[in-house]
Order: C-alpha cells, then sequence, then structure tokens
C-alpha cells in the first residue's frame, strides 16, 4: 500500500477538523508538529498543546467547518485556500461567546513529511471574524494577548 499524497493528508486533515474531532486530526500530524495560527498568534507545539487548543477552539466553535477550494503540492510543502466557517457557541480566550457566525476566505500552507504534517502556517482576516462575531477587534486582540501570556513557555 503506498503513502497517502501530502494533499490528500491535508484534506483528511481538514476533514477531522470540520467535524471537530480532535484526535483524527491529531493523527495526521507528527508528535512534534507546530500549529501557527497567525490572526491569534498563537503558537501550539507538539500535539499535547495542539489538543489543548483545539479543544477549546471546538468548545467555542463546535460547528467549524473548513472548505478547501484550492491544494497545492511540491515536495513536502501544500499551500491551500478556502473558506473557514462557524458560530461562535461557547468562550474563547476569555470572550463571551456572541452565538453569531463567521464565514471567512483562508490561506495555509503545511509542511507533510513522511506522511504526516509536521507543521501548519494558518492566515485569516482577525478584524473580519471580529467584525462578524459583533466583537471590537481592540478587545478581542487583548483577550488574546492575556490568553497568550497564561500559556506556558515555549519548550
Amino acid at each position: 500500500m503506498s503513502e497517502p499524497s501530502a494533499s490528500d493528508v491535508v484534506r483528511s486533515y481538514a476533514e477531522a477538523k470540520s467535524r471537530a474531532d480532535v484526535d483524527a486530526a491529531l493523527r495526521t500530524c507528527h508528535p512534534d508538529v507546530v500549529f501557527e495560527t497567525i490572526p491569534f498568534q498563537a503558537v501550539a507545539r507538539g500535539t499535547d498543546e495542539a489538543r489543548t487548543q483545539f479543544g477549546g477552539f471546538f468548545r467555542a466553535f463546535p460547528d467549524y467547518t473548513v472548505e478547501l477550494e484550492y491544494l497545492r503540492e511540491t515536495g513536502d510543502l501544500v499551500v491551500g485556500s478556502g473558506r473557514i466557517l462557524a458560530t461562535m457557541s461557547g468562550p474563547l480566550a476569555g470572550i463571551p461567546p456572541t452565538g453569531r457566525g463567521f464565514a471567512l476566505p483562508f490561506a495555509c500552507h503545511w509542511t507533510v513529511t513522511d506522511g504526516k504534517i509536521a507543521h501548519e502556517r494558518f492566515f485569516f482576516d482577525f478584524n473580519q471574524m471580529c467584525e462578524q462575531l459583533g466583537l471590537s477587534t481592540t478587545d478581542a486582540a487583548s483577550r488574546f494577548a492575556t490568553w497568550r501570556a497564561r500559556q506556558p513557555a515555549p519548550r
């Protein structure tokens, strides 16, 4: 049986995240994976940190959905874009839920090594997300800064 393509690994990961299935998403990843969510200025190193961050995110956005529209791979790099959609049903980084949703374009690149995601760098418009959720961008950014300050120091 041949190893899945890097794009297939990313598709499996996106499908798992669209089901809020943290275990399935992390099975597509190296144990020492690095996830960078650029708009939140958040970095998770390793599957334990990722499990914590994913769990908190999916509690806030249980209907999170990834719509992949474009994937291209070259070597171990996969670049892609699409839309992310979700409704804020729970708190996130100390921000109370608004009950409102967002639909945002995103861009991402993943490094896939030995059939597993080793690195993800995820981009979307933080200001547009806040606007759609009915949040003050300044207040949300401040809450994320406080949340980041409470996170364990990088290894």
